[in-house]
């Protein structure tokens, strides 16, 4: 569905606005819905390769990831060079910063997603006192990462650790994290949510539009409850 604006604004500006007032449910109900969107586009062979907090955007309390002037199908993406890092740099695997040569993909996705799990449980932007994009990558590339929120369950720490984790082979896939999301909020719920996962809402949708520069697709990722 292409949309024009979404009334709660960024990922970013949500968390800003409401964090004081969510509930760890509707943090992951967010998480789970924004990977259930990314799981729809690596069904489809395509990897977003600019994933962050501030290409989420919420409508209605619901995220819809957008922007996707990076994105490339996968068979695009490896014969494309990346000897030039584009993007934000907190979400950004080390590996851009080392090898100049390295190709975003899918796992490159998955890094980000585990920064933005890191962002929804903190309320805050992952490095935001280092205000310098090369102080940033530096840090990345040396291994460091956010540190855990206090209070944060610990299965959603380990999750967001094995999204960001230095080596992409052991980068869990998009589907995988979904399942762990969805069966977590379950638990958290006390069995009250509903696990059927709806059929997937996607108007005007064409993998060949992510040519387009700058395009900015939404995808509406249904109801759960």
């Amino acid at each position: 569905m292409i949309l024009d604006c979404a009334n709660d604004g960024n990922l970013r500006e949500y968390l800003q606005k409401n964090f004081s007032k969510l509930q760890w449910i509707q943090k992951l109900c967010i998480a789970r819905d924004t990977v259930h969107g990314l799981m729809y586009l690596h069904e489809n062979n395509i990897a977003h390769r600019d994933l962050h907090s501030m290409n989420i955007l919420i409508d209605n309390g619901r995220p819809i990831i957008a922007d996707f002037g990076l994105s490339k199908q996968i068979n695009e993406t490896l014969m494309t060079s990346n000897s030039k890092v584009h993007g934000m740099p907190a979400y950004i695997e080390p590996q851009c910063f080392i090898d100049e040569k390295y190709r975003r993909d899918m796992k490159s996705d998955i890094y980000s997603f585990g920064v933005i799990l890191w962002e929804i449980s903190s309320g805050k932007p992952p490095f935001e006192f280092s205000r310098l994009r090369e102080h940033i990558a530096c840090k990345i590339a040396l291994g460091v990462r956010e540190i855990p929120i206090e209070g944060t369950p610990l299965k959603y720490i380990e999750l967001y650790k094995n999204c960001w984790d230095t080596h992409p082979s052991q980068r869990p896939k998009a589907e995988s994290v979904f399942k762990i999301l969805k069966q977590f909020i379950v638990e958290l719920s006390g069995g009250n949510y509903s696990t059927n996962r709806p059929e997937l809402s996607v108007e005007s949708f064409s993998t060949s539009r992510l040519n387009l520069p700058r395009t900015t697709l939404w995808i509406n990722h249904g109801s759960y409850l």
